[in-house]
């Protein structure tokens, strides 16, 4: 049984969608992030979200901005970012890895665990959110792929793991290329599709779409998110401050 990507969507969580970069690390001077990790609720970039009602937030919010890219890591494409989420690669001579020790509340910003190691890139950080726009779309250091994740997937499937490899740098771009996907089935059945003549820009899916598809089912509650931003007439950092601020308020004094 192999589905066609067509159908649900990805985006809004339907279908669970993570990937990994197989072949992360294999080019030393080169440092993979994705950007923009977290979104305003429309999908625009964290510089562009006014904060003028939680302005505690202001200092942190450049550690949910970006993520750096490690082999062997499995990374979540977070809603709403879907469409808007790219791969980048940044001269490790300019903007070397760093790494930063997980604390409690670095749970509540997608940490799995707090007091473990997790890569940063410094020189990334001292960039302000607003500046960080123009940077990734125009900063001639900055090289950009053609590559975009996918946003849906056929009936019948829950989740989507892809794993990618990163190939054919040059001066200004790179080609991220779909080696196999692995999908999860409503069953809990999984199964491990390789992708067949798939490009940077175009990857292929799989072509056979499984028999007797059943309508689609109403979308999932996976939860709250750390990453929501809620719009309510501004866009508001909603459930993941609330979070943040009950936590720090039940600390003893």
């Amino acid at each position: 049984m192999i589905p066609a990507l067509a159908g649900l969507t990805i985006a809004y969580g339907v279908v669970a969608y993570s990937y990994e970069i197989e072949n992360a690390g294999a080019h030393a001077d080169k440092v993979l992030v994705v950007w923009p990790r977290t979104c305003g609720a429309a999908g625009d970039p964290l510089g562009t979200v006014d904060l003028a009602l939680n302005p505690e937030w202001t200092s942190r919010m450049h550690e949910v901005d970006y993520e750096v890219v490690v082999k062997g890591k499995r990374h979540e494409l977070l809603e709403p970012c879907a469409k808007t989420t790219r791969l980048y690669a940044l001269p490790a001579g300019a903007f070397p890895l760093g790494a930063r020790t997980s604390t409690a509340d670095d749970v509540s910003l997608g940490q799995p665990e707090a007091g473990a190691p997790f890569a940063i890139v410094p020189a990334l950080d001292a960039v302000d959110l607003k500046k960080r726009i123009d940077f990734f779309e125009k900063d001639p250091r900055v090289l950009r792929t053609p590559y975009r994740f996918p946003t849906s997937a056929a009936a019948k499937v829950k989740a989507v793991h892809d794993v990618l490899s990163v190939d054919a740098f040059d001066a200004t771009s790179f080609a991220v290329v779909p080696v196999r996907a692995i999908y999860t089935y409503d069953d809990g059945k999984t199964e491990t599709v390789p992708y067949a003549g798939a490009d940077a820009s175009a990857p292929t899916p799989p072509a056979a779409a499984p028999s007797a598809p059943e309508p689609a089912p109403p979308p999932k509650d996976l939860g709250t998110r750390w990453v929501v931003l809620a719009a309510a007439g501004g866009l508001v950092v909603g459930g993941l401050l609330a979070a943040y601020r009950k936590k720090r308020e039940a600390r003893p004094k």
